[in-house]
């Protein structure tokens, strides 16, 4: 599986959206694993991983501060185990009237460039939805649309994609959408959208070593796949934080 990114010319140099960083006090088996993950990723040619986990009204516990200390504490733990991929974090702010608030109120956990991910409900378009757009780009903030491919009022609405794109967003698929984590249908939308050069980058989506083994089966291991993807000219490489 040795460095499929870049053998297959997709050219992801950089993991922006994956669910790996540890709580801290949890389980020591999820921290060994997200070590593992961190050395898949470093096996396939990848030089930063960024870890993106959720901030939501229903998750109150991932706030700012929260995030940033066990970030710290999982560096150290990268260091002691000697792995040489960069870790980063950045948030997945969920589209609700907590994101509103957070805009007003405090600097976004953002990839360089100031661009934000944000995760859209997977059933219905958000009545507040182009006011938060509007009042990121006001701020100065890039949105990015993590995973359309899985929203099903959003994935073949060309108009709306337009609409968010002349906005001022761009577009990330999970990769392990398309290894059939979701359905079939995830998977047709993901293709669709690949092929309408719709998406700006990607990520894996993963939250485990099983899910990243199953795009290494599934997805970079699918020769039209692997054409799709590398079709797609993903400007992942811009988030590096690779170190000469």
């Amino acid at each position: 599986m040795n460095n499929l990114f870049s053998r297959n010319k997709i050219n992801i140099e950089v993991e922006m959206h994956c669910h790996i960083l540890p709580a801290i006090g949890c389980d020591p088996e999820f921290t060994n694993q997200a070590l593992d993950v961190l050395m898949i990723f470093q096996s396939y040619g990848v030089n930063t991983v960024y870890a993106t986990p959720h901030v939501r009204l229903t998750r109150p516990s991932n706030t700012h501060e929260s995030i940033l200390e066990r970030a710290e504490v999982f560096k150290k733990q990268i260091a002691e185990n000697k792995i040489k991929v960069k870790l980063e974090v950045v948030a997945e702010y969920y589209v609700d009237e907590g994101l509103s608030r957070l805009i007003d109120s405090e600097n976004l956990l953002a990839y360089p460039q100031s661009h934000v991910l944000v995760e859209l409900p997977l059933r219905s378009k958000p009545d507040n939805l182009d006011d938060i757009i509007k009042k990121l780009c006001a701020k100065g903030y890039k949105p990015v649309v993590a995973h359309p491919e899985l929203h099903h009022y959003l994935r073949y609405d060309w108009k709306m994609i337009g609409d968010l794109k002349e906005q001022g967003c761009l577009f990330q698929i999970n990769l392990i959408n398309m290894a059939g984590y979701f359905g079939e249908d995830a998977i047709a939308a993901a293709e669709n959208l690949l092929r309408s050069k719709t998406y700006d980058f990607a990520g894996t989506g993963a939250h485990s070593r099983k899910q990243l083994q199953l795009i290494a089966e599934q997805v970079l291991q699918n020769k039209d796949y692997v054409k799709l993807l590398r079709n797609a000219n993903f400007k992942n490489k811009m988030f590096s934080q690779k170190t000469s």
